[in-house]
Order: structure tokens, then sequence, then C-alpha cells
């Protein structure tokens, strides 16, 4: 009887121990991820909406989307097992309805139920700008920091959009296919004004990875920005016959016309210019200094310069004239003299 006793006591506490590892195994759990911006700050402020997408790391099944809450990122009664979480971004614009992809943090559950994620898909640091006296032209930077945790190239596109009133609907749009580095990638574009006022930039960066909505997908968006205002400065001439070649050298470039008006689209600088010499004719200015803050026309008169009193040719054709005829009054001399030698004789 004792014996039976024993062994029933054992069978129940079996019994128990079975039920108690089939409950543990069958936990859920509650998993947090703090999102951090790419500066390493809590993304608490962000005009959005940023959420994540939980996928099962084996057969990439999607398990649940869920968005932010003071920086963080709840996913309730997840079974315990290996997932992936991709973070998206969508800001509250009325430009574009892009989706950003920030990244993605591989989790297990549940060895750890608190993990830090850090944005670390490609993403605009910069733009910067130059204008080319020589054709009228900006020269346009856009720097892409590709500090993916991996360490690994992307391909992906770069879109620039060029405004003066900061729409889309009237943008010149210039786009590039890219190579990513590791690192900090400068991407140069070039883009001629075709009128005066003040330019804005809108870049949109895509970048072609795997992740739950597609490739490629948006990385990040600089919005506009401000990158320089430029006005027309016109150099009109008169007095030259019509069709002859011209030309003035700004800041050290020449630029040439055989029509009266050279026009161009300078931003907001003071500016040294010169009026190249034409033989036969003089300008009423050589050379001067502008300063460009709106519109500017500089007149220019050419003179044509009488031939007899055209600088240095003219003095040698003096000069000359004058030889010549001491030249010949001696010979006259020379030769009355020895006329009269003779007839003396």
């Amino acid at each position: 009887m004792a014996r039976l006793i024993i062994l029933l006591a054992i069978s129940i506490l079996l019994l128990l121990v079975g039920v108690h590892v089939v409950m543990a195994d069958s936990m859920d759990y509650t998993v947090k991820i703090n999102v951090f911006n790419v500066t390493g700050e809590p993304v608490t402020k962000v005009p959005g909406v940023v959420y994540g997408i939980l996928v099962n790391a084996t057969n990439m099944q999607r398990i649940a989307t869920v968005y932010m809450n003071n920086s963080q990122l709840v996913f309730n009664d997840i079974s315990p097992g290996k997932y992936i979480v991709y973070v998206y971004y969508h800001p509250n614009s009325t430009i574009f309805n892009y989706t950003e992809y920030w990244g993605n943090l591989t989790i297990d559950v549940p060895e750890h139920l608190v993990y830090n994620f850090t944005r670390d898909m490609p993403w605009v640091m910069n733009v910067t700008s130059t204008f080319n006296t020589s054709n009228d032209s900006f020269s346009i930077i856009v720097y892409i920091n590709n500090n993916n945790t991996q360490e690994k190239n992307l391909t992906g596109k770069v879109t620039v959009y060029i405004s003066n009133t900061e729409s889309v609907s009237d943008a010149s749009i210039l786009s590039r296919s890219v190579n990513l580095s590791p690192g900090i990638n400068p991407i140069a574009f070039n883009y001629m004004p075709t009128q005066q006022g003040t330019y804005y930039i809108y870049v949109v960066l895509n970048v072609t990875i795997l992740q739950p909505l597609g490739q490629s997908i948006v990385t990040d968006q600089h919005g506009w920005e401000r990158i320089m205002a430029v006005y027309t400065v016109s150099f009109v001439e008169s007095g030259l016959p019509l069709g002859t070649s011209w030309s003035i050298k700004l800041n050290g470039t020449i630029i040439n016309a055989t029509s009266n008006t050279i026009t161009l689209f300078l931003p907001e600088n003071t500016y040294e210019y010169y009026i190249e010499p034409i033989h036969g004719y003089v300008a009423n200015i050589t050379s001067n200094t502008i300063t460009v803050n709106g519109p500017v026309i500089i007149p220019i008169h050419f003179r044509r310069v009488p031939f007899i009193l055209s600088g240095v040719i003219a003095i040698i054709i003096v000069v000359a004239l004058i030889v010549v005829a001491a030249t010949i009054m001696a010979l006259w001399l020379r030769s009355r003299n020895a006329y009269d030698d003779v007839a003396t004789a």
C-alpha cells in the first residue's frame, strides 16, 4: 500500500512538472524596441508615424505590426523564437506619400525582451551648391551617409527636385543611379537656371534592399532647402557694327557674343568684369565691379577711333612721313648743289 501511494505521488509530481513545462513553453512575452535617430537620440518628436513589422526569422511570415509609443515599439503576446523587426517611418507630408525604411534588427525571445534600434539605412546628410559663372549653372552635391551596421555597399537612386516656388508640380527633376559605399558618398548634379529668382531643392533617396514592403524603397527625404538666389545681369553694347564679336571677362571667365547683349544669371555677390579690347574701337568702360542683389543692366558704348589717330600706328605713320620728307629734301639739296658745282666749273 505504501509503495502504491509512493508511485501515485511520483506520477502526480511528474504530471505537474510536465504541465509546468508545457505552460512555460507556451508562455507569451512582451518585447520592447527603443527607437533612436541617426544622432542617437530617442525618436520622440518625429512629425509623423514610426511603425515596426515583426517577421518570423525562419519562414519570413508576418507576425504583427505595431506603431511607436513614446519612442518604443511594443510587441505583445510574442511566442519564444527568433524574429526580425523592420522599422518604417511615414512623415506627415503633403509633398509625397512615401514611407521610409529605417532598417531592421534580429531579436531572440525570450533571450532578451528589450532592444535598442538606431536608424541605419542611408540618409541625406547635407546638400551644398556653388555657381559656375563659366556656364551659368549650379553645381549641387548631395552627401549620402551610408552607415548601415552591415557595412556593405548598397545600390539606389537619388532624385533632386529644383523649384522657384517649393512646389513639385513646377520643379525640374534630376536623377542619378548610385552605388553607395560604407561612409559618406558625395553625389554631384549640375543644373542651369532658366529664370531669375530663389531656388529650392528637395531630395529623395531610394535604396534597393530586401524588406517586406518590396524593392526599391525610400530611405530618406530631405525637405525643401534654399540653395541660392540668382538674378539677370545684362551687358548691353552699342556702337559696334551688326554681328561684330565682342566679349567680357567676368571673374576670370571670358564670355563672347555677336549680338548686342550678353545676359547672365548670377547669384548675390560682388564681381569684377573687364571689356575685352576691339581693334579700331574704344569702350566707355574698360573695367569695373558690380554688386548683384537684384537685376542689373550695364550699358557699354563702343566709339570708333579715327585711323589717323589710332595709337602707335598713327605715331609710326607720322614719323615715317617725316623721315620720307626729310630724305626727299636731303636728296633734292644734294642734287641742287651738284648742279651748281657743274655750272660754276
